[in-house]
């Protein structure tokens, strides 16, 4: 993947806990893409003491194999066993109908964020890149660009002004970690994974309505009927299925490292605004301001 003329920082294993006391939500539009693009951060960031909340923006209704109230069903039950798997604290779904985002108003779908991010007290932000190109999914593009309104409008004082009588004050997010979830799209932060790698195998068994979650046991049972056999995939499915994972749906985490002599990485664009820069202004008085 090209990324020519951006400085990347790799982020290596860390011990300890230095991000105690912080919250980020991970926002994406359908169940298997937070697996998928970050669920080693995820995993990562709460051991690291975040404290993590899951919102997914559509019922992903079609997404799976039965009628569309079966799949809003099974990706929702999904979901949680998926959040539960990475050790996020709450889940949230805001239940827009799939492919149909981009018909809904963005004022709508931001204030639902904003709120959630005053709520819960957000500084850091997971979430596509609302700049990127390549991404056919409108949900996907809808609900980029409602997170980054979202997590600036969370900070101001005059925006959604009801929540202040709810008792809900405004919040700086001040951190935003895009995903990287095409070819081409830009990236300046490689995240080390490897140390929750098994945390990432684990979430992605659990979508099996979308995200090749039981590609193993489906496999397992066509080469039965062939009378075939893949020692890969053991002697059961939950064995096929996490070993299927790690063999074929690993590679991204894979070549994402092997630059930096990783085992497992995820790529982001990073985006800090914790220390706000200066401006002209600021750098000219502090040269020609004299005391009276």
């Amino acid at each position: 993947m090209q990324n020519n003329n951006v400085n990347i920082t790799v982020v290596r294993k860390q011990t300890g806990q230095p991000h105690a006391g912080k919250v980020f939500a991970a926002v994406h539009a359908h169940q298997s893409d937070v697996p998928h693009y970050a669920a080693g951060l995820c995993a990562r960031l709460m051991a690291e003491g975040y404290t993590g909340y899951l919102i997914r923006t559509t019922n992903d209704e079609k997404s799976g194999r039965g009628s569309i109230a079966e799949n809003i069903l099974s990706n929702e039950q999904e979901q949680l066993k998926m959040a539960g798997v990475l050790g996020f604290k709450d889940v949230f779904d805001l239940y827009y109908r799939s492919h149909f985002m981009d018909a809904i108003a963005a004022v709508e779908i931001q204030s639902r964020l904003v709120l959630l991010f005053r709520m819960l007290k957000v500084d850091t932000v997971i979430t596509y890149n609302p700049a990127a190109q390549g991404d056919d999914d409108s949900d996907r593009v809808v609900t980029a660009h409602a997170a980054q309104e979202a997590a600036w409008m969370a900070g101001q004082d005059h925006d959604f002004p009801e929540h202040f009588e709810a008792g809900f004050q405004p919040h700086d997010v001040l951190e935003r970690y895009f995903l990287c979830a095409q070819p081409g799209q830009p990236f300046n932060r490689v995240v080390d994974i490897s140390a929750h790698i098994d945390r990432k195998v684990d979430a992605l068994a659990q979508c099996k309505s979308q995200g090749g979650g039981n590609g193993g046991s489906l496999l397992r049972a066509r080469l039965e009927r062939e009378q075939k056999r893949l020692p890969i995939l053991g002697d059961n499915d939950q064995t096929a299925d996490r070993e299927y994972i790690r063999q074929f749906l690993l590679d991204d985490s894979r070549e994402a490292g092997k630059p930096y002599t990783l085992a497992y990485a995820e790529r982001f664009y990073y985006v800090d605004q914790r220390q706000p820069s200066r401006s002209k202004v600021d750098d000219y008085v502090e040269k020609h301001a004299v005391r009276l």
